[in-house]
């Protein structure tokens, strides 16, 4: 399933959706999104929170695997490992995602994250696991 806007991707992932996610491009087990610096994502530091940082890789990555599923829901992270670079403070992070290695139930994704200079700011990896039916439908 491709998501291509705003609007699909709230139906797909309210969550994602809430924080201002935004896609940018998905398809092929690649997908770019992106978000921008909001002050009420901040951490006391007044730096973008770790938190958000993650969900932001966590789901390209989800998206990646996603596209190449061709269903949304089906998919869920049993694993995440986060390497943050530098902090953000303003401007907005950029996601891309790919899908690295795939078993009939298992998908391994890779993301970068990087601010609106294009500097690194962490790098993420994900294990997916797919479920036999939509979850919703049961």
């Amino acid at each position: 399933m491709e998501i291509n806007t705003n609007e699909e991707l709230r139906k797909v992932s309210p969550f994602a959706g809430s924080l201002g996610i935004e896609p940018l491009e998905a398809g092929n087990g690649f997908a770019r999104i992106r978000l921008p610096f909001r002050d009420d994502l901040t951490n006391p530091a007044g730096r973008l929170h770790g938190g958000v940082i993650a969900t932001l890789a966590d789901s390209a990555m989800a998206m990646a695997v996603g596209s190449v599923l061709g269903v949304a829901g089906r998919h869920f992270t049993v694993k995440l490992e986060m390497k943050y670079k530098e902090s953000v403070t303003n401007g907005e992070i950029v996601a891309e995602a790919t899908v690295r290695r795939r078993k009939p139930r298992v998908f391994l994704g890779e993301a970068i994250v990087k601010n609106g200079n294009g500097q690194v700011v962490a790098t993420a990896t994900a294990t997916f696991m797919v479920r036999d039916s939509d979850p919703k439908t049961g």
